[in-house]
């Protein structure tokens, strides 16, 4: 008899002290949102972060932002461009891996071009 478990990605330590929310502008109409970003560890790949981006809705939709994703851990300083659009209800996720490196890092996110608060996060990445 076998049994099967439900695969886990390792822990990913980490402490955000800003939050994990972007409160923005969009790119039409003057609209106002918020956009999620929550990192986990890429399972089976060490030293990726994986991020998902999700926009949590604007008024006066549609609306869309670019987020960008900026890092610096033991594979040097990085970014990526992430580009997510919905109405007033909450939009698909983007899921994006990060090359960030083992060991101690810190990641940050903010629209771009810059609209209003970024958010931060000390990490370990395994």
């Amino acid at each position: 008899m076998t049994t099967t478990v439900p695969a886990q990605a390792d822990p990913l330590p980490q402490w955000a002290p800003i939050g994990n929310t972007l409160y923005t502008f969009g790119d039409a109409n003057f609209c106002t949102g918020a956009i999620t970003v929550d990192l986990e560890a890429a399972r089976g790949r060490p030293g990726f972060v994986r991020a998902h981006v999700t926009p949590q809705g604007y008024q006066r939709g549609p609306c869309g932002n670019h987020v960008m994703l900026g890092w610096v851990g033991s594979a040097g300083f990085r970014h990526q461009d992430v580009y997510v659009r919905t109405g007033a209800a909450r939009g698909d996720t983007v899921t994006v891996d990060l090359w960030v490196g083992m060991g101690p890092a810190k990641i940050m996110a903010d629209t771009w071009p810059v609209q209003g608060p970024f958010a931060e996060w000390y990490l370990y990445v395994p």
